[in-house]
């Protein structure tokens, strides 16, 4: 029996909320499990890869550290859109781990191919 395929969306900057730390824990816990995760940021998510985070300044903990333990957990592509880049003004180059950029056309593909989809 094949595991349904889930994508996590998540569209919360870093640190406005738990949001963005509950969608890389519910990424995370899904492939702890062998599901087949995919994770999507989009809007402010995107700020999630800008490296070199100093959080602790406003009592937060990084999300670099939780980032770079997807490919630990077969997480290895990261998306984003290309709306979302251009928004922040931001390159793929600025960003690690790098993303994975969709146009607005490739972006409707890619959520429908997923069987779950979890929007955080």
């Amino acid at each position: 029996m094949s595991s349904k395929s889930i994508l996590v969306i998540c569209r919360s900057a870093p640190y406005h909320s738990s949001a963005a730390r509950d969608a890389l824990d519910i990424a995370l816990s899904g492939a702890v499990f062998e599901l087949p995760i995919s994770l999507l940021l989009l809007d402010d998510a995107v700020l999630q890869l800008l490296p070199n985070q100093h959080s602790s300044a406003i009592g937060a903990k990084s999300v670099n550290a939780m980032l770079g333990a997807l490919p630990m957990y077969d997480i290895d592509k990261i998306y984003t859109s290309l709306g979302s880049l251009e928004t922040h003004g931001l390159a793929l180059a600025d960003l690690d781990p790098s993303p994975i950029a969709l146009d607005a056309d490739e972006l409707k593909t890619f959520i429908a191919r997923h069987d779950v989809v979890l929007t955080l």
